[in-house]
């Protein structure tokens, strides 16, 4: 008797131009769902990865529509309200926490085995400000934790260029 093989499967929120998918995917793990508002990065997702992505507005979206058993759940909210390089780092900060709470209800609803969720590094000290103070992301304390944040180098794995992200 043959043991049954069971494919992996994975969630991609924020999906962009499918950078994470297109990891996933070359590792054997199926995309089941690709999340994506802004229709150039999900158009080029989809003719890239021959996938198809629903094009929305994630914070619209309710995770407990999702009826699936799923291993994976990645995602790169938008940074454009963290990031330095956009207006000398004065994003509108509460408005990005929207997404990235977001982010972490889908994580809490679907209980994925593994997720995993990238941004600038300046998300690592908001995250854990958020979560260590009666913040706007206190209610995901029992999913996310100051220990589970870490800044990477990916020059470090291979990446031509010095480019810092949080995980």
């Amino acid at each position: 008797m043959s043991k049954k093989s069971t494919k992996k499967k994975c969630i991609d929120l924020y999906s962009g131009i499918g950078g994470w998918a297109l990891g996933f995917k070359l590792c054997g793990i199926e995309i089941t769902k690709s999340f994506e508002w802004w229709s150039d990065a999900a158009i080029t997702h989809d003719i890239n990865l021959n996938l198809s992505t629903d094009q929305c507005n994630i914070r619209e979206q309710n995770p407990k529509r999702i009826n699936e058993k799923i291993d994976f759940l990645v995602g790169s909210p938008p940074c454009t309200q963290f990031s330095y390089s956009n207006r000398g780092g004065s994003g509108n900060i509460k408005d990005g926490l929207k997404d990235i709470s977001k982010f972490l209800e889908f994580v809490k609803v679907l209980k994925p085995k593994y997720w995993a969720m990238e941004n600038v590094p300046r998300v690592a000290n908001v995250i854990s400000r958020e979560l260590n103070t009666n913040g706007f992301l206190k209610e995901f304390r029992d999913i996310c934790s100051n220990s589970m944040i870490h800044i990477y180098d990916f020059s470090e794995f291979g990446l031509p260029q010095k480019r810092k992200r949080c995980i």
